[in-house]
């Protein structure tokens, strides 16, 4: 009992010692006046400040690499980069008006109905489809600016300001900046960008108890939860198996200039004549999957994908890794989306949730919080995929 408690005492000292704190002012980059009320915080946490009359704060930050967000209705937001062991002692941010607030008069237009529906599919691909994302609503639709491009298939999402979210089943109020929002819905390919701010929301024992446990369950199996046991090399110990996974060109697939030719020969003779069954066995097999995949059951090695110094984690590997997480089964919703052609008894049953991931860059960090610190070199499809905003949790959540 003696020498866990100094361990303890010893880890909690090493992060005291560790910890640093943010200093500066914020100004009016064109007037150099001081900006009161600026919201200054560490991207994907609880923690956060704003100025005072003179503009100035102090944030204290945890050891790690952190994106500072400086944000103001009106101003283009900031993003510093800050690691804690290497930190200036004080710093001046200097916040330019956005163009579209100089003098311009907005003009509120009527919504029809496809803009609630766009609406609505907005909703479903950025805070999601889990029980925990059907508990978020977003409390100011009326900021956003959505446009759907018919002939292409891609929707796009914009907001005048930042995105108010409750979500009532983790207990978090969340201030998202949102950057940019893109879903080609032809290839099913979603991509956002932005910088969410958490507040802790204030409840009874009872809530709070059952708030601990829904963001325990959110926590469980979530890329999060992946990249500290990575950090830690303990995926096994905490219910990941990861694999590598191949995707090979099918033989049994046409090739591109086959399949051209074949609709072209069928644009050129209409339906008048019978289709040759070389035509018709090219436009059949046309259907069938670009890639067959192989996964290798053999268990990966730490060292031919992770590398480990100083404290900071990288990843390189080429191809796919995918990753099963046997804590958990899949959601029944998840389980719907990815089988909804079969009805009754032909339904797949859950199973252990399966995510494949693969890099977008020779190498990808990771920080001790759990977060890729350029999370757009990381593409994730299945479960991970599915999760959204809504199941998202702050980097400095600790079970």
């Amino acid at each position: 009992m003696k020498q866990t408690l100094l361990i303890s005492l010893f880890f909690l000292i090493s992060i005291a010692v560790q910890a640093q704190t943010l200093k500066g002012r914020v100004v009016d980059a064109a007037t150099n006046d001081p900006l009161e009320y600026v919201s200054v915080y560490l991207n994907t946490t609880t923690r956060g400040t704003t100025t005072n009359d003179k503009g100035e704060f102090a944030l204290a930050m945890p050891a790690g690499t952190y994106e500072v967000i400086v944000s103001s209705l009106g101003y283009e937001p900031l993003v510093y980069t800050a690691p804690t062991d290497s930190m200036p002692s004080a710093i001046l941010f200097k916040l330019t008006p956005k163009a579209q607030m100089l003098g311009v008069v907005e003009v509120q237009g009527k919504r029809d109905a496809q803009w609630y529906d766009n609406l609505e599919v907005f909703k479903e691909n950025f805070l999601g489809r889990s029980w925990i994302a059907k508990g978020c609503k977003l409390l100011n639709p009326e900021v956003l600016t959505i446009d759907f491009d018919h002939s292409s298939g891609v929707l796009s999402v914009a907001a005048r300001g930042p995105l108010l979210i409750e979500n009532s089943l983790l207990g978090y109020k969340v201030e998202y900046l949102l950057t940019d929002f893109t879903y080609r819905t032809k290839e099913g390919y979603v991509t956002f960008e932005g910088y969410p701010r958490y507040e802790l929301m204030q409840g009874s024992k009872g809530k709070q108890r059952k708030w601990e446990k829904n963001r325990e369950a959110a926590y469980r199996g979530s890329a999060m939860h992946f990249a500290r046991a990575l950090q830690q090399k303990r995926l096994e110990q905490e219910g990941f198996n990861l694999r590598r996974l191949y995707r090979l060109p099918n033989p049994n697939r046409p090739t591109d200039e086959e399949i051209a030719e074949a609709r072209a020969h069928l644009r050129a003779n209409g339906n008048t004549t019978t289709i040759p069954d070389s035509i018709s066995d090219i436009l059949r097999r046309a259907r069938l999957p670009r890639f067959v995949e192989q996964l290798d059951m053999n268990p990966v090695p730490y060292s031919e994908y992770l590398t480990l110094a100083e404290g900071k984690a990288r990843l390189s590997f080429e191809q796919f890794m995918q990753v099963v997480y046997t804590g958990e089964q899949e959601e029944p919703a998840y389980v719907r989306s990815t089988s909804d052609f079969l009805k009754g008894a032909t339904a797949r049953k859950p199973t252990f949730q399966t995510s494949v991931f693969s890099l977008q860059a020779d190498t990808v960090g990771v920080e001790p919080a759990g977060n890729f610190l350029n999370p757009l070199d990381v593409l994730f499809e299945g479960y991970w995929s599915w999760e959204k905003v809504g199941d998202m949790l702050p980097l400095d959540y600790q079970l």
